[in-house]
């Protein structure tokens, strides 16, 4: 049978689907997941400022470099979730730090500015906001597919990668649901434009979303019962994800590094600067 001849549009697409891909897309989701886990025990496993403000520089390129990823959406969930964490901190910890032998820089009645307050408010506002940001970077740049896959490739057991993956994918999942509900009120005569209402509409949009969520999630798993899922010790991944002996190497290599890493940093080994002597150094 002759073959027929692939037109322009065709012959691009395949020219596309074999040429370089980008850094970011060229990850086997394994292998973000593995690096996922190994930036976040860095973040709490070294006691430095450091870590967390080199791993927010980190995310913030990848972000801005991923096809994947919208930097003004990453930013923004950054944003929204980072800064009432430092406005807390900062009024519960640099404000009205514990304890008699601080060193106090300011001091209005009960409110004192203390060395050692704003070292604790630094450290853990940090720590939060560079998971914060690593986590948002692999959420926006994953589905619920690749999760599976990477779950699967690192041989994890069948019904959590399922849970997951299944998970991740109820997120945009119960947001556009809630956006037709919204609209669907709007029809109806509600200003769903009004802050206050779209908080009176929430509390039963939102319960109705999780029992049809819940009921669907009974029938997804039905369905892929019938059809073998879990017979299988180690299933075909989803979608074909670039992989080679580097990244298996890197999945390896990363866990041993990190572990060494924390280890020589909490015996003294390896010094870093807390966040006191950073402080004390800017004083200086």
């Amino acid at each position: 049978m002759p073959e027929r001849p692939l037109s322009s549009a065709a012959r691009s697409a395949s020219r596309a689907g074999t040429g370089s891909r980008p850094a970011s897309a060229a990850l086997h989701p394994a292998t973000e997941l593995v690096l996922l886990v190994c930036a976040l025990v860095l973040t709490y496993g070294v006691p430095s400022p450091l870590v967390p403000v080199a791993l927010l520089v980190i995310a913030a390129g990848a972000a801005a470099r991923s096809p994947r990823v919208r930097f003004r959406r990453w930013f923004a969930t950054l944003a929204v979730l980072s800064v009432p964490m430092l406005v807390m901190v900062g009024i519960i910890q640099g404000l009205f730090y514990p304890g008699d032998d601080v060193e106090v820089l300011w001091s209005w009645g009960a409110a004192a500015v203390t060395v050692e307050g704003l070292s604790v408010a630094a450290q853990l506002w940090l720590r939060v906001t560079a998971m914060i940001a690593v986590c948002a970077l692999f959420a926006f740049g994953s589905d619920s597919a690749r999760t599976f896959d990477g779950m699967i490739r690192l041989r994890l057991p069948l019904g959590i990668a399922y849970v997951c993956a299944t998970a991740l994918s109820l997120i945009p999942l119960l947001r556009d649901q809630v956006s037709r509900a919204l609209v669907a009120r709007a029809a109806r005569g509600w200003n769903t434009g009004r802050l206050s209402t779209r908080l009176r509409l929430m509390p039963g949009i939102i319960a109705g979303l999780l029992t049809a969520s819940l009921v669907q999630l009974d029938q997804r798993h039905d369905t892929l019962e019938q059809r073998g899922f879990g017979r299988s010790a180690r299933p075909a991944e989803l979608q074909d994800h670039p992989d080679g002996s580097a990244q298996r190497l890197l999945r390896w290599g990363a866990p041993i590094a990190t572990v060494l890493v924390v280890s020589a940093a909490l015996t003294g080994v390896l010094p870093v600067p807390t966040a006191s002597e950073i402080l004390g150094v800017l004083r200086d």
